[in-house]
């Protein structure tokens, strides 16, 4: 790969992907590109019950741009049947081995609709 900002991008997504794998979500898998119609970088988690999914985006930037980000997740989330969108950030200066302290960002009625899916009141 010659592009060193997409190599630096795909080697997260894969570290996300196995580190799903690891925690119990065996489907989840990068997407391929799809220009206009992207519907995140992981997807393949859904609900047992209800199958609504969880489109994830996965950045690895220096600078951050959060509300831009999170724009582009949900817009995405929804070419995936309205699916949770949820954007994966990497901490600056922290390595393979703290994706434990990776940054989750997600809107609010995001995390209520996970939380009231869940049982949780």
């Amino acid at each position: 790969m010659s592009n060193p900002s997409k190599q630096k991008g795909t080697s997260f997504e894969t570290l996300i992907k196995e580190y799903l794998h690891h925690w119990g979500f065996p489907s989840a898998h990068r997407t391929a590109l799809s220009g206009g119609y992207d519907t995140g970088d992981i997807n393949g988690i859904a609900h047992a019950a209800n199958d609504r999914q969880v489109s994830i985006q996965c950045k690895n930037q220096k600078k951050f741009n959060l509300s831009g980000w999170l724009d582009d997740t949900v817009v995405q989330a929804e070419r995936l049947d309205g699916a949770v969108p949820v954007l994966v950030v990497k901490r600056p200066g922290r390595g393979a081995k703290s994706l434990d302290d990776t940054y989750t960002v997600m809107r609010l009625c995001d995390l209520v609709c996970l939380l009231q899916d869940a049982g949780y009141t």
